[in-house]
């Protein structure tokens, strides 16, 4: 019942918003409420309550059919659920604040019912499916340039994968001798992931679409959009464990993690935007991210829960501040908030692992499995994370000279830019807060 409510109450209010385009903040308010309200429902509504609905009974959690699917609310989907809407609940306040566009709250809360779908949907290749119908439907929140387009192309070059890996599970059913069939599905569904979450070589469309958009439309495609491909790899993972068996998984897996991290440092050290400096420090946490799920088993689900807080935290933090400066904060126009350059400077540290952020502390026992067996690809990280905040020394200087003549008066969104920056620092001096419960 939970799942399903997740996936329609958003739905249902896409043409409400719509209709109320004219009040922004009216229809803002609206989805930033109605997505806190779901997001605190999947924390405070257990699973196994039962309710009594028109004289029938249903179960809050639990394996339902509807329309010949089934839907699975299980822990993972819990997870996933609880991080997709109180990130839209964050995404549709700031950007409520910041003026994003009339439309936003339709396309976010679109976007976020499809993807509430894609956690909960199975089989997992109808998740695929829907996850692509998100894909499109945020690409309308978007102006109509080449990082939009490499986002857009990108993810539908990744769908292939798991259809044909299905389509090869079911020959494996009528044929379990021919074991390269297994192998086969295996390097389809890597790949198709890989595009998704941008790893390197497939990293082309992540800084381009920082550089060309507008920083809270590429929030909600980084922390809502990426988080949702982050939880159905590791549904995939737990439904067909043969994938990381296989013997080329690890491997490639870290190289790939390796790579993505170390190229989005050392080309986050060259000022190339604010907005191209965001994708490439995204990248930098992928890439660890990336690493993090090879090491799974060592790290242990808190501290990996703790890492997609770290990503989603500084990705909002970042953009927001971005959007409050303005565009692209440089010269001529100068920084129109101090709050919001803080907010901008403190989520790329964050993204980074920079300390005493909480990316940082999140990332220390990766570090410190790193440095046991591994101590030069540790050092390559932590010379990797390095990059980003290279490129906004070497940027900072040009976008202080000017003065910005714009005057802000929302006193409001410099209170909340404040804030999500002091909790980055916060959550990065009381880490425990996070890993343990």
């Amino acid at each position: 019942m939970l799942a399903l409510l997740a996936i329609g109450l958003p739905l249902v209010l896409v043409p409400i918003t719509y209709l109320l385009r004219r009040w922004q903040r009216v229809s803002f308010l609206l989805a930033a409420v109605v997505s806190a309200a779901l997001g605190g429902m999947m924390v405070a509504v257990p699973p196994d309550l039962v309710v009594s609905l028109g004289g029938r009974e249903f179960v809050a959690g639990g394996t339902m059919t509807f329309l010949g699917r089934s839907v699975v609310f299980g822990p993972l989907a819990q997870v996933g659920l609880t991080f997709l809407f109180l990130a839209g609940a964050a995404l549709f306040l700031l950007a409520g604040l910041l003026e994003t566009g009339e439309l936003y709250p339709s396309i976010g809360l679109g976007t976020l019912g499809l993807l509430a779908a894609a956690l909960v949907v199975r089989p997992l290749v109808y998740a695929v499916l829907i996850l692509e119908l998100a894909v499109a439907f945020s690409v309308l929140i978007l102006h109509s340039g080449i990082g939009g387009t490499r986002y857009l192309t990108f993810f539908v070059l990744a769908l292939p994968g798991p259809l044909i890996a299905h389509w090869l599970l079911d020959m494996y059913a009528l044929t379990p001798d021919q074991t390269g069939l297994l192998q086969t599905a295996s390097l389809l569904v890597g790949l198709s992931f890989a595009l998704m979450l941008g790893l390197v070589p497939f990293h082309p469309w992540v800084p381009a679409l920082g550089r060309g958009e507008l920083p809270m439309a590429i929030a909600l495609i980084f922390s809502a959009v990426g988080g949702t491909v982050w939880f159905l790899l590791l549904d995939y993972l737990r439904t067909y464990p043969w994938v990381s068996q296989s013997p080329y998984w690890v491997p490639a897996l870290t190289a790939m993690g390796i790579g993505t991290a170390v190229v989005g440092g050392l080309l986050g050290a060259a000022p190339r935007g604010w907005g191209a400096l965001l994708g490439y420090a995204v990248m930098v946490d992928t890439g660890m991210l990336t690493l993090a799920l090879v090491r799974a088993d060592a790290l242990g689900v808190e501290l990996e829960r703790a890492m997609m807080l770290t990503r989603v935290w500084g990705v909002l933090t970042a953009a927001a501040g971005l959007s409050a400066v303005g565009a692209e904060g440089i010269p001529p126009r100068g920084w129109r908030s101090a709050w919001g350059a803080v907010a901008l400077m403190v989520g790329l540290l964050t993204l980074s692992g920079f300390p005493p952020t909480v990316g940082f502390a999140s990332r220390w026992g990766l570090y410190r499995l790193l440095f046991q067996d591994q101590p030069l690809t540790a050092l390559a990280l932590l010379v990797a994370s390095l990059g980003p905040v290279v490129g906004m020394l070497r940027m900072l200087p040009g976008a202080l000279r000017v003065e910005s003549t714009e005057k802000r008066t929302l006193a409001l969104a410099d209170f909340l830019l404040a804030l999500m920056a002091a909790g980055a620092i916060g959550l990065g001096l009381f880490p425990q807060i996070l890993i343990y419960r």
